[in-house]
C-alpha cells in the first residue's frame, strides 16, 4: 500500500535529469487554455504587487507608532503580526534599516509632514482592503468533492497528559490508530502499533512538522512533540533512523524560545530534541527560517546546496509560485521534501525512506479564520523569492503545494490549548487560549480540518461567550466564510492533482479509544473490570479517569456506552 502511494506521488524521481519536471499537471491543462493561464498571472501580479508594497508600508508605519523606541514591545502579538506583513511585503533588510533609525522616523511621523503622508497612507490602506473584498479578476474553479468518500479521523477526546519521558495522550492516539488498522511502524512483528504495511521502516528520516513561529500557546504543544518522538523511537525493531524537527516561521521562527506551549513552559522544541539526542537517538531541530531567500536546484540537477526549490511557473489557478525545502540534515542526509532522501552514491531518490508527520494547533486566525492542518503548511514553503504564498492561502494555495510538492504522510491535530477567539489568532497568549486535551489525527487535511473546527474550535467559541455573528468566518457551515473558502479552494486544488480529499465533515468516519484499558489492541474481561465503577448515567459528567468508557463521545457514562462496549467485545 505504501509502495502503491509512493509511486504516485513520486513518478520518475529515480531520473537524474530535472526532477521537477513541468509545474502544470495534465488535469489542470487540459481545463485552461495558455491564453487564460498567462491573462491570469498577468491580472493576479498587477493586482497583488501594489497593494503587498502598500500593506507592508502601512504595517510598518502602524508598528512604528505603536512600539515606539521601547524594543520590548516587539514580542506583542499584534506588533508580531505587523512585522511579519512588514517583511513579507518589503523585505527582511529593508525593515530592519527602518526600524534601526526609528527614532528619527518616529519624530518625522509625528510632525505635519509626516501626519500628512500617514493619511495617505491611510487612504491607500482603504482603497486595499476595498480591492482585496471584491471578486477575484477571474473567477475561482472550486471542484465538488468525490461522492462516496469517506475519510477517516481519529479522536482522542480525553488526552492524558505527560508521564516520565512520554505523553499518555500520544500513546493513547497510536493505540486507536493501529486497533484501527493504521499501524505506525512497518514491520513483520504483529503488534498494536506493527504490521507489514505501517507507516515508518526502522531506518526512515522523519520530518515532524511543527508550529514554530509563535510563543507560548501559538506553538505546538511539546510534550506532545516529546510524545511522537517517542512513538517513532520505540520501533519494535529497533530505530536506527533520523527525526527532524522542523519548520519555517518565516523570518519569526525559533526552536529554542523560554515561553513554549507545555505543561513545562520553559521546554522548547530544542530541549526535546536535545534530551532524546542525550539517549542515543539521531533527533535534532532545524529551522528553515535560513533557507527562505535561498534558491536551489534539485539533488538530481547537480545542487547539493541547502536552500528552497521553487517551481518553474506560477500556478495557473491560485498564482504562487510553489516551493519546499531541501537540505542536509545533522544526521548526514539529503532530504528533498518533495522527493525523499538522496542517494548520492546511487544517484536516486528514496522516495519511501522520508516520512513527514505534521502537528499544527487548531487556533482562529486573524486574517483566515482557522487555522490547522493546511494551514500549517506556510511553515513547509517560503514567502521570499516573490512567490506571493501567504496572498496566496486565500485563493488555494496550499492546496497547490499539497497537491504538487507532498501530502503529510500523517497530520496530528494539537489540540491541548486552542486558540477560539475570533477576531484572534494566529498567535496566541497564555491567557486567551483554552484547555481542550484532545488530540485529533487523520490522513485526509481538509477533512481533519473542517471536522476539527466543526466539533472542537466553533463548541469553544461559543463555550467562550461569542454569538453566531461573530464567528461567521470560522463557521464550517459558512462557504463564504473566510475559512470555507480557503479551505474549499485547497481542496479543489487537491482533487485537480489527483489527491482524494472532501469538505464534507458528515462524511468523516470517526475512530476513538473506547473501552481498551489496557491498550492491548482488544476488548476483554480485563478492560471491563472498571465499567460498573464508572457506570454513572446520562445526568453526570464523566470521570477522566473513565473517559475510555464513553462510546458515544457525549461526555457521559450510561447504558448506551455499555451497547458500544458490546458491540466492540472481542476477547483476549
Amino acid at each position: 500500500m505504501r509502495e502503491a502511494e509512493a509511486a504516485r506521488q513520486h513518478q520518475g524521481t529515480v531520473i537524474t535529469a530535472n526532477p521537477r519536471g513541468p509545474t502544470l499537471d495534465t488535469p489542470r491543462q487540459g481545463k485552461q487554455s495558455a491564453a487564460r493561464r498567462v491573462l491570469v498571472e498577468a491580472v493576479g501580479w498587477s493586482r497583488r504587487r501594489p497593494f503587498q508594497i502598500i500593506a507592508g508600508a502601512g504595517a510598518l508605519a502602524w508598528l512604528l507608532l505603536r512600539s515606539g523606541t521601547k524594543p520590548s514591545r516587539f514580542s506583542y502579538p499584534c506588533q508580531q503580526s505587523a512585522l511579519a506583513a512588514a517583511t513579507a511585503a518589503l523585505g527582511v533588510p529593508l525593515v530592519a534599516a527602518i526600524l534601526a533609525g526609528r527614532a528619527g522616523l518616529l519624530s518625522f511621523m509625528r510632525s505635519g509632514m509626516g501626519k500628512l503622508g500617514g493619511g495617505f497612507v491611510a487612504l491607500l490602506l482603504i482603497a486595499w482592503f476595498t480591492a482585496a473584498s471584491l471578486p477575484d479578476a477571474l473567477p475561482m474553479i472550486v471542484l465538488a468533492p468525490p461522492q462516496g468518500y469517506r475519510p477517516e479521523v481519529f479522536h482522542v477526546p480525553y488526552a492524558r497528559g505527560v508521564e516520565p519521558g512520554r505523553f499518555g495522550g500520544v500513546d493513547d492516539l497510536v493505540a486507536l490508530l493501529g486497533a484501527s488498522g493504521f499501524k505506525l511502524h512497518r514491520s513483520a512483528m504483529l503488534a498494536p502499533s506493527s504490521g507489514p504495511d505501517g507507516l515508518i521502516d526502522p531506518d526512515d528520516v522523519v520530518i515532524v512538522k511543527i508550529n514554530a513561529q509563535w510563543a507560548q500557546r501559538g506553538g505546538t504543544n511539546t510534550d506532545v512533540l516529546r510524545g511522537v518522538i517517542r512513538a517513532i523511537v520505540e520501533h519494535p525493531d529497533g530505530f536506527a533512523g533520523e527525526v527532524i524537527v522542523a519548520d519555517n516561521g518565516q523570518a519569526s521562527g525559533s526552536v529554542a524560545r523560554l515561553e513554549n506551549n507545555a505543561e513545562d513552559t520553559s521546554q522548547s522544541p530544542q530541549d526535546v530534541a536535545v534530551d532524546f539526542a542525550a539517549e542515543g537517538w539521531s533527533v535534532s531541530a532545524r529551522l528553515w527560517d535560513s533557507l527562505r531567500y535561498s534558491s536551489v536546484q534539485e539533488y538530481g540537477e547537480g545542487d547539493m546546496g541547502d536552500g528552497y526549490v521553487l517551481a518553474g511557473a506560477r500556478d495557473p489557478q491560485t498564482s504562487i509560485i510553489v516551493s519546499y525545502p531541501k537540505f542536509r540534515s545533522a544526521g548526514g542526509a539529503y532530504v528533498s521534501y518533495k522527493y525523499g532522501i538522496w542517494d548520492d552514491l546511487q544517484q536516486v531518490y528514496e522516495a519511501d525512506r522520508l516520512v513527514v508527520i505534521n502537528i499544527p494547533v487548531l487556533k482562529t486566525h486573524s486574517i483566515y479564520a482557522v487555522t490547522a492542518a493546511v494551514k500549517n503548511h506556510m511553515g513547509v514553503i517560503t514567502t521570499g523569492l516573490s512567490t506571493d504564498s501567504h496572498a496566496g492561502v486565500g485563493r488555494g494555495g496550499l492546496g497547490s503545494v499539497l497537491a504538487e510538492v507532498r501530502r503529510p504522510d500523517l497530520t496530528i491535530l494539537d489540540c491541548i490549548w486552542i486558540l477560539a477567539r475570533p477576531g484572534q489568532g494566529p498567535a496566541s497568549l497564555y491567557a486567551s487560549a483554552s484547555r481542550r486535551d484532545e488530540l485529533v489525527a487523520g490522513v485526509d487535511p481538509v477533512a481533519l480540518d473542517v471536522w476539527a473546527v466543526k466539533h472542537i474550535l466553533v463548541p469553544q467559541i461559543q463555550v467562550n461567550g461569542f454569538t453566531p455573528p461573530q464567528y461567521a468566518a470560522q463557521d464550517p457551515d459558512n462557504p463564504n466564510g473566510g475559512f470555507r473558502m480557503y479551505l474549499d479552494r485547497s481542496m479543489s486544488e487537491m482533487l485537480a492533482g489527483g489527491i482524494t480529499t472532501t469538505n464534507d465533515y458528515s462524511a468523516v468516519r470517526v475512530h476513538r479509544l473506547v473501552g481498551d484499558i489496557d491498550r492491548d489492541g482488544d476488548r476483554d474481561l480485563i478492560d471491563y473490570v472498571d465499567l460498573p465503577a464508572c457506570l454513572a448515567g446520562p445526568d453526570f459528567a464523566v470521570d477522566p479517569t473513565c473517559s475510555t468508557f464513553d462510546g458515544d463521545g457525549d461526555g457521559r457514562i450510561d447504558l448506551t456506552d455499555v451497547a458500544v462496549l458490546q458491540n466492540l467485545f472481542s476477547g483476549p
